[in-house]
């Protein structure tokens, strides 16, 4: 009985601690799945945290991952390719080229066209509301092809686009906000927006893209406060208008008189001309108006051209494809009518040309010979030639107001083929290529006489 009773003991014992083994063993398993779970867990939020991450508008894109283009941490923007997910339309060639020229191409909105060109650091936007006006911006890096598309960066397309875009590499994370987003977002947020009303500048919302916001009071009065709520311009004009390349404001009194303010609240122009616009951000030169006459003026209220002029600055919704400033030709002409007679100065006020020419450009251009093809033009980019019209012939002047064609010519008209234009002048007896006949007759002839100057000279 006691042998009985100890070999059940012995073997309880036994299975006790085969069980405690197993119970063991059962634990390790048990620790180690838990690790691996916890280590799954942290794989997962770690590729979740460094896979890319795109947000438009505050929702997830994930179509946008397969058309930014990565280089380290570089994002480049394809611009054709990323035009539709922001709401432009976009082409190849240059606005109003009508080529597919694809070392060029331009995006398009209801209310802006900004064109690109390889390896130019400069986009130029065309604002339609203010008649088709040229204004141009430095972007540090130039456009550039990456997988056979031209591309920019993300301060090109900020620019281009009129949205912001800032990437994120600690979470790796893309944020777009488009500007009809923070439209609807800020006006929620300021009850006293002034940027959604059926008549507000489209130039007015895109000052929220630096921190700014027009606002409106109960009698109708414009100011501009920034983001944060603070004051910048107090509500007091009847009218204000961001300029983007600069970003200032012009900004209209309850008189009616226009000026410029700064966006630190300094005044920049005084207002006292019954309208003004920016012409030159560059030399600081503005378009001012008073009592029907135009002039210039610089940034210290200046005049440069005196208001005394029927017209200045040319229609560039006839010449657009060769034209970037239609105030200042080549950076360096302003024309001027008056009397329906023209003349040109150059920036600093000094005239170049006597107020002889009856127009300036030719708008009939080659289609006078049968050429469906053919292109008003007022330029002639090679030699910095500018077409003017004298009673009813044509000829060509250059930037400096020199003459390098008589005006003896029935045209003057491009073709565009390929990516490539061609420059025309005709007679009533034939046709001739422009850049062809300036180096054979024109820039020979120069060479020819300073040669003989000098040989003069010497002798």
């Amino acid at each position: 009985m006691d042998d009985f009773i100890g070999g059940n003991n012995y073997e309880n014992k036994e299975n006790q601690a085969k069980t405690k083994k197993i119970m063991i063993i059962i634990g390790v398993i048990i620790a180690l799945l838990l690790v691996i779970c916890i280590s799954l867990v942290g794989l997962i939020y770690y590729i979740q945290s460094t896979e890319l991450k795109i947000n438009l508008d505050g929702v997830a894109n994930n179509k946008l991952k397969d058309v930014l283009i990565f280089e380290g941490e570089k994002i480049y923007v394809p611009i054709r390719a990323f035009a539709e997910y922001v709401g432009y339309e976009s082409s190849n060639g240059g606005y109003k080229q009508y080529t597919e020229d694809t070392t060029k191409c331009y995006v398009e909105s209801a209310n802006e066209i900004a064109t690109f060109s390889l390896d130019s650091n400069k986009i130029y936007k065309i604002v339609l509301e203010n008649g088709n006006d040229t204004e141009y911006y430095e972007i540090d890096e130039p456009i550039k092809i990456i997988n056979n598309q031209l591309c920019t960066t993300l301060e090109g397309a900020e620019l281009a686009f009129n949205i912001a875009m800032s990437y994120d590499t600690q979470t790796n994370t893309v944020t777009i906000y488009t500007l009809p987003y923070l439209v609807n977002y800020y006006t929620a947020r300021f009850q006293n927006a002034g940027i959604s009303d059926r008549d507000a500048y489209f130039s007015n919302q895109k000052a929220l893209l630096y921190n700014m916001i027009i606002v409106k009071n109960a009698d109708g009065h414009y100011g501009v406060n920034n983001i944060n709520g603070s004051e910048i311009l107090g509500t007091k004009y009847s009218k204000i208008k961001f300029i983007e390349s600069t970003q200032e404001f012009i900004v209209t009194t309850l008189e009616n008189k226009m000026g410029i303010m700064l966006s630190n609240a300094t005044t920049k122009i005084s207002p006292e001309y019954d309208d003004i616009k920016q012409i030159d951000k560059d030399s600081g030169l503005y378009l001012v108006k008073n009592n029907n006459k135009y002039g210039v003026i610089n940034s210290n209220q200046s005049i440069v051209v005196y208001l005394e002029y029927d017209q200045i600055g040319v229609n560039n919704s006839t010449y657009n494809a060769d034209i970037e400033n239609q105030y200042l030709l080549y950076n360096k002409c302003i024309p001027v009518r008056q009397n329906n007679k023209w003349c040109l100065f150059d920036k600093t006020g000094r005239k170049l040309t006597e107020l002889i020419y009856d127009s300036l450009g030719c708008d009939v251009g080659g289609k006078t010979s049968g050429n469906q093809n053919a292109n008003s033009i007022l330029l002639i980019p090679q030699y910095e030639g500018i077409i003017v019209k004298s009673g009813n012939f044509y000829g060509l002047i250059d930037s400096d107001g020199k003459q390098l064609i008589q005006s003896v010519l029935t045209s003057f008209y491009s073709i565009t083929s390929s990516g490539e234009t061609t420059y025309y002048m005709t007679t009533d007896s034939q046709q001739l290529n422009v850049i062809e006949y300036i180096k054979t007759y024109v820039k020979n002839n120069e060479n020819t006489n300073s040669e003989v100057t000098n040989n003069t000279q010497t002798n």
